[in-house]
């Protein structure tokens, strides 16, 4: 295990103490080639949330596997609704399907169908055409307190993009989102609700990405967009939408490669976990069902963990909690036990012979994590977690008439972790986490259901974290053993240092 670590400016400060000019002379050195090794050894940096694949010297855009997500801001709808009250729209952009359909007309510039980009578009650079998915997590404010609703609505996008030098690293380029329409209709709450962004429009979204290779070949794809949306929608009869319909423009960043977590100081100089407002993602990973199916056929759960709500209202936690409190000492780490109720949102897509199965199920959990201890006022405070119980079911699905997920020590699969906090000087700490997380999903398919029949035990195992750790930087071209030689240069160039200065 290692630990992931957000590195800022408090991070990067060496103690100068006065003492003796050559006891500073060689504290100097040492800590010069420390901190140099630190950077470009194997294993410093942490893993990037969107890495893709190299393509002839640079990637395909859009990056296949990643998502676009607005942390910090929400869609929202405010025309139509009652003063005081607006509808937001928490967004992920993911699912990138290129060009599927070859659809003439569908796209500025003429790409084959299955193909990404081509040569053109208003930046000189690249067009890219593709289909995806806008999954929003709905919830009503003001007079529709309570309001709460997945959904997820089919998109089509293009972008344009500037041009790049392949083989070489970094390349960066400006991207313009030209157009995003996305249309839902029919549904039980909004009769119809249109989304639109890009320049095609009248609704300008600039942006930018920079692509840099790592040592393995492939690329990090930081990416983002100034998206100008404008949303149209009309509630459904029968509805607490009913009668209310509007449109609203508005602008938020849409990016890939993040998912940060701040949360705020406690008042002791530590934050609460867990962290309140943050989600554990696996973006590179996804929970399987195999057991029970056809060969050649799986059911993949892509998961999102959220919605942390403290206490131990069924009774089950190791320690006794108060309603609404999260932490107190105890624990198989030494430090905290934290007990919680929270959500699993599952995108369960079928494969082989249950091809075009898809799904959105939210799985009510009961969650215990054991932490490390930790000194509360440090700048960074790393220490071991351990998902110690994670289980939950859903009864008389239309598909599943049984699903039981269960994870963590206490049910024998080990899923250990690690987490650090980063003040970031501003009342608030950066939470990287992550667990390795050991599980098992039972499963009843139910009559009627592309899953009659089908039923049985999966086991696995997936990381899951949260955080946007920043990379340390490397040396541009210093990689594999020519990172070793540099290193090993480095240190002769100490001890010369430090033999002068004992001289």
């Amino acid at each position: 295990m290692y630990a992931v670590h957000r590195h800022t400016d408090a991070s990067r400060r060496m103690d100068r103490h006065s003492t003796d000019g050559t006891t500073a002379r060689l504290g100097a050195v040492a800590a010069l080639v420390l901190a140099s090794l630190g950077f470009l050894l194997p294993g410093a940096a942490a893993a990037d949330p969107c890495e893709v694949a190299d393509a002839g010297g640079t990637v395909v855009l859009p990056p296949a596997g990643c998502d676009y997500l607005s942390p910090d801001e929400v869609h929202l709808i405010i025309d139509g609704l009652p003063t005081g009250t607006t509808i937001e729209f928490k967004p992920i952009h993911k699912d990138f399907i290129c060009n599927e359909q070859g659809a003439p007309g569908a796209c500025s510039a003429a790409i084959p169908p299955g193909l990404c980009e081509a040569p053109g578009g208003g930046l000189g650079g690249n067009v890219d055409c593709f289909d995806s998915t806008l999954e929003f997590e709905v919830t009503g404010t003001g007079l529709l307190a309570g309001f709460s609703r997945t959904l997820s609505i089919p998109a089509a996008t293009e972008v344009h993009t500037g041009p790049r030098t392949p083989g070489v690293s970094p390349q960066s380029f400006d991207t313009e989102m030209v157009s995003l329409q996305a249309d839902l209709f029919g549904d039980p709450d909004f009769d119809f609700i249109q989304i639109r962004a890009g320049s095609a429009f009248g609704l300008p979204s600039p942006g930018h990405t920079t692509l840099t290779q790592k040592t393995n070949g492939n690329w990090t794809v930081d990416s983002f967009f100034d998206i100008t949306y404008r949303i149209d929608f009309q509630g459904a009869p029968g509805s607490v939408l009913e009668g209310m319909a509007g449109s609203t423009s508005a602008g938020l960043q849409m990016a890939s490669n993040t998912n940060p977590c701040d949360v705020v100081d406690n008042g002791t100089g530590t934050v609460d976990l867990p962290p309140a407002g943050c989600e554990y993602l696996s973006p590179d990973e996804v929970h399987e069902i195999i057991d029970g199916l056809p060969p050649g056929t799986t059911i993949e759960l892509a998961a999102i963990h959220k919605n942390f709500i403290c206490g131990n209202p069924i009774g089950t936690c190791t320690e006794p909690l108060p309603g609404g409190v999260c932490e107190v000492p105890g624990g198989s780490l030494g430090g905290n036990v934290d007990c919680f109720q929270s959500e699993a949102q599952l995108e369960i897509i079928g494969t082989g012979s249950l091809a075009g199965f898809s799904r959105f199920i939210t799985v009510q959990l009961d969650t215990e994590v054991h932490t490390g201890p930790r000194n509360p006022g440090d700048p960074v405070q790393s220490f071991p977690s351990r998902m110690f119980r994670l289980q939950g079911q859903i009864f008389g699905d239309p598909d599943f008439c049984t699903l039981n997920l269960r994870a963590g020590d206490q049910l024998g699969l080990p899923s250990p972790g690690q987490t650090v906090l980063t003040d970031n000087g501003n009342g608030t700490f950066a939470v990287d986490s992550f667990f390795d997380i050991s599980y098992e999903i039972d499963y009843v398919g139910c009559p009627g259901s592309m899953l009659e029949g089908f039923g049985g035990t999966t086991s696995g195992t997936v990381r899951m974290e949260t955080g946007d750790p920043v990379a340390p930087v490397g040396v541009p071209g210093i990689t594999g053993v020519w990172l070793w030689i540099f290193g090993a240069l480095l240190a002769a160039t100490a001890v010369f240092t430090i033999r002068r200065s004992v001289a």
